[in-house]
């Protein structure tokens, strides 16, 4: 199985509510690494990891002068276990993304994230009080409050409660219907988690709470938001309704088979959006 590539990296732990975080700066292969300089904290989405991200995001973040911090949600990867669906619900997410800047040395220029990510990076910065420069949203899944039982993402929690991670794993490993990327990445990324706190985390997207327009509309702050067509888990219609909503922001689109290049392109799209709403530190 092709686990995603994740750079060493320089760690720490990050206590709230008595939920351990495990976070991480990735170094770049190739570049010196940063003690100081301004950030982009950037959250992964449920399921996901703090690997992914790194992958991701951390070449085309460090290129634009930016160092990238993230880390495994509650009850994924290092972190803590989370086993109650209650225990992931966007705003629990936004206080442990607010957190984990407080324990960051240097400026947090960038709150972001992908998929569940943005939905907390968002709630962050209008009801954490926490303070950047730009919000990054990628791939934001839905607005407001999501029906219970529609939509792909009630698909997901369904049969992960019905029949367990090991079969939606073994599932995944010989499905075609889905990109070569997105099956690896998925299948090493549910591999490393805890298996009742991530049926927890894929259940509580179930008629869950995401930013409606008014409150998207409320950031101080430019949204830059990169969207994809093609992936029903986040429409684009969801990107363009986000951007439409906030007072300042900026669309990049990424193509979703762009990514069987490399997941990198999303984080080449973040960059591009974030330049759109003001000055890099590279620039």
């Amino acid at each position: 199985m092709k686990r995603v590539h994740e750079p060493p990296r320089r760690e720490w732990r990050v206590k709230r509510s008595g939920i351990e975080l495990a976070v991480a700066e990735p170094s770049v292969p190739g570049r010196s690494s940063r003690d100081v300089g301004p950030v982009a904290l950037i959250a992964h989405g449920a399921g996901s990891s703090a690997a992914f991200i790194a992958s991701a995001f951390a070449r085309p973040l460090h290129a634009s002068g930016l160092r990238l911090v993230t880390y495994d949600l509650r009850g994924h990867g290092r972190s803590a276990l989370a086993r109650s669906s209650d225990d992931h619900h966007i705003d629990e997410h936004a206080a442990d993304l607010a957190a984990v800047a407080a324990s960051i040395r240097g400026e947090v220029m960038v709150v972001g994230g992908v998929s569940l990510g943005a939905h907390a990076a968002v709630r962050a910065v209008t009801r954490e009080g926490l303070s950047c420069h730009a919000v990054l949203a990628c791939l934001p899944a839905w607005t407001g409050k999501a029906t219970p039982g529609e939509g792909p993402h009630a698909a997901t929690a369904a049969e992960v409660q019905h029949v367990g991670v090991s079969r939606v794993i073994a599932r995944l490993q010989v499905e075609s219907g889905i990109p070569r990327w997105l099956r690896e990445t998925l299948v090493a990324a549910y591999s490393g988690h805890d298996p009742a706190s991530l049926i927890a985390a894929l259940a509580a997207l179930d008629g869950g709470e995401a930013p409606n327009r008014i409150e998207i509309g409320s950031l101080p702050v430019p949204l830059a938001v990169v969207g994809w067509d093609g992936d029903p888990g986040h429409p684009i219609e969801v990107a363009r309704e986000w951007v439409g909503a906030a007072a300042s922001g900026h669309l990049v689109t990424v193509e979703f088979d762009d990514m069987e290049q490399g997941v990198v392109r999303l984080g080449e799209g973040a960059v591009e959006a974030l330049a759109a709403v003001g000055p890099l530190p590279a620039e």
